[in-house]
């Protein structure tokens, strides 16, 4: 609900920078610092030599649906970016995916990778970890439910959100205090 609110009364903003802000560009900002907070999850595993790879940077793959199916163009270091910078390239790398102008290198080097079927409908679902990398987050649609806010009942919207990680690299404690890092942004 928080967030709703926050990206309506921001949006004409960004809209006159050319930025269309979106729950996946705040999803971006936030999954940014919290990989640097949480290296575990920013990794990849290298099966050839039977080692984990932690990255020193933060790119993130954004999964997009087009009409030849899911494609994840990687945006690069999530991490060094304000939100106005993000959702101009989210924008940007979405429209040139969805036109089939994606450049395989722009598809390469994904650290984490976010599946939003939110705009399409559903709840909770397991997104498929996107190999060689440790986790990914999968993020449903927002729906209205009762809550307790401080003894009272209150309707907010709900953002359903699923992390799929691998064990051999985060454990569920290292992907519970992750995952709450990204909430309480």
């Amino acid at each position: 609900t928080s967030l709703l609110a926050l990206r309506r009364k921001h949006a004409p903003d960004y809209d006159k920078k050319g930025a269309h802000l979106t729950l996946t560009s705040f999803l971006l900002f936030i999954v940014g610092r919290a990989l640097k907070k949480h290296p575990r999850a920013n990794a990849s595993i290298d099966e050839n030599h039977q080692e984990i790879v932690y990255k020193d940077y933060c790119h993130v793959g954004i999964a997009v649906d087009t009409e030849g199916g899911l494609i994840v163009p990687v945006m690069r270091d999530v991490d060094k970016k304000d939100l106005c910078q993000l959702s101009q390239e989210l924008h940007a790398i979405t429209e040139k995916t969805r036109q089939r102008k994606i450049a395989i290198e722009e598809l390469q080097g994904g650290s984490f990778t976010i599946s939003n079927q939110g705009s399409i409908g559903g709840s909770h679902f397991t997104p498929i970890i996107y190999a060689p990398q440790v986790a990914i987050l999968g993020v449903g649609q927002g729906q209205e439910k009762p809550v307790a806010i401080k003894g009272k009942i209150a309707v907010r919207t709900i953002l359903p959100l699923c992390l799929a990680y691998d064990h051999r690299v985060l454990d569920g404690a290292d992907a519970v205090r992750f995952l709450e890092d990204i909430i309480a942004e």
